[in-house]
């Protein structure tokens, strides 16, 4: 498959960062466990298992996709993806196909796409996504023998609220230290910070109706906001990118949090985009895409 290919499919990727989720899918037992998950489908050199559930809601929520490389052994490594949408909406069918055969069928990564609860009328608001997450990488864990996985490693990806859940869950709520990579796509990462914060805007709403409160001095905030939690012990590597005309994250939560990541001595990097907002276009995305590569390669190599 050419790179164009995958570029075209990573442009799809930034599009559909902030898409409303899909309807619940069918699910039936899975054979020998009590995890129930969609009909896996063969494609030529890994196999996709959909909705796999993971927690114990009987709903679309804690559900993931899975993508195991055929040729995998106990010590394939695990990428972990978290969609998007302000924590009220998204879907973790929006990884896209070809990266998925880039990732688990040439490099040969397991991989894994999370759903999560969203906020809706006043419910799941933080922490159940943490939670989830939380919750997701213990059950691909539990499963790691059976499925032949290294089950004690995890390189988190996320955009928007799903970077702010990666990092979240890297920084300040991965206490067996199994997060050894993040890939940070304009997430936000102090959820107290003015810049966000300002009465009236669209990004202060969303943080309102995903904590609960409009206090920008409640506990919650800080709990929630991985720049925070980020310490020399706590940090891992990681890498950001961000439009410099971002209205709904601006920049300056990239900025900051890169700024404290090489104050720790943090192995990071920074790519920003000059111009661009909330959905980055065509030929930006080519380079968030290859970098995204290069990075996973230095940081995150396959095992042989």
């Amino acid at each position: 498959m050419q790179f164009g290919q995958y570029f075209c499919a990573f442009v799809i990727f930034i599009s559909a960062l902030l898409t409303s989720y899909h309807d619940e899918k069918p699910v039936v037992a899975f054979t020998g466990n009590n995890a129930k998950h969609g009909a896996a489908v063969k494609h030529q050199s890994y196999t996709e298992i959909p909705d796999v559930q993971y927690g114990d809601a009987d709903n679309h929520y804690q559900l993931l996709d899975a993508y195991l490389p055929d040729d995998r052994n106990h010590n394939t490594k695990v990428i972990v993806y978290i969609h998007g949408g302000s924590w009220v909406q998204g879907d973790k069918t929006e990884f896209p196909k070809p990266l998925i055969e880039e990732l688990a069928g040439k490099r040969k990564y397991a991989l894994a796409s999370l759903n999560y609860r969203l906020v809706k009328n006043g419910k799941n608001t933080f922490p159940a996504q943490i939670e989830d997450v939380q919750k997701a990488l213990a059950f691909i864990s539990a499963n790691a023998a059976e499925y032949r996985y290294d089950g004690n490693s995890f390189a988190l990806i996320g955009a928007s609220a799903g970077a702010h859940l990666a990092m979240l869950c890297a920084y300040g709520y991965d206490s067996l230290k199994q997060v050894k990579t993040v890939v940070d796509i304009f997430g936000p990462s102090d959820l107290s910070d003015e810049t966000v914060r300002k009465p009236g805007t669209e990004s202060n709403d969303i943080i309102v109706n995903f904590l609960g409160t409009p206090d920008t001095f409640a506990k919650i905030v800080k709990q929630s906001s991985p720049y925070f939690h980020l310490t020399q012990k706590t940090g891992v590597p990681t890498v950001l990118f961000h439009g410099t005309a971002d209205d709904l994250v601006p920049v300056d939560q990239s900025e900051k949090l890169y700024k404290k990541l090489q104050q720790l001595g943090i192995p990071s990097k920074i790519k920003l985009y000059p111009g661009e907002k909330h959905e980055l276009r065509a030929p930006i995305a080519a380079d968030v895409f290859s970098t995204l590569m290069a990075w996973l390669d230095e940081h995150y190599p396959v095992k042989k």
